[in-house]
């Protein structure tokens, strides 16, 4: 009788650890990256949520890195593909960007209030300014109003 068991649970087991698992997967070749969904589809000329990051696909299905701009606005995909642009919260989808000039600082966008907090981006009476090289610069007040203007006070006003 414990022959059978161990010949009944040998059993399972092995069916249960033969089972193949069916996930996407990434795929290269000389032209590129391209992601295969597990039903054997690609995506192909639009955006992929892929383990929690997203990548652009072209209309050929490889995907893309460096900045493209959309009808929402501009996105930014890493060496390895992965949108840099953080997330809207309330769509799940990356917000457009990079943004530049005075922008208006509503306090909603938690990048944005880590942006000001790290000094990527310059706050003056509740605008912001913004630009694509913003992170090489330092800001050094982020005070609304300082008693005399200070040589240099927001490094951006000088950037060319």
């Amino acid at each position: 009788m414990k022959k059978l068991k161990l010949l009944f649970a040998t059993a399972v087991l092995s069916m249960t650890l033969g089972i193949t698992a069916f996930a996407g997967e990434w795929k290269q070749d000389n032209t590129g990256w391209w992601y295969q969904n597990d039903n054997g589809t690609y995506p192909m000329n639009g955006l992929k949520e892929i383990d929690h990051s997203w990548y652009y696909f072209d209309k050929t299905g490889y995907m893309k890195t460096g900045w493209y701009q959309f009808q929402n606005g501009w996105f930014g995909f890493t060496d390895s593909g992965a949108c840099m642009n953080p997330c809207d919260y309330n769509t799940l989808m990356p917000i457009g960007g990079p943004h530049e000039g005075w922008i208006e600082y509503s306090g909603s966008a938690e990048a944005t209030a880590r942006d000001l907090a790290n000094g990527s981006v310059v706050y003056y009476n509740n605008r912001y300014w913004s630009d694509p090289n913003a992170y090489q610069e330092t800001v050094v007040y982020d005070h609304d109003v300082a008693p005399e203007p200070v040589k240099n006070r927001f490094g951006l006003a000088d950037m060319k």
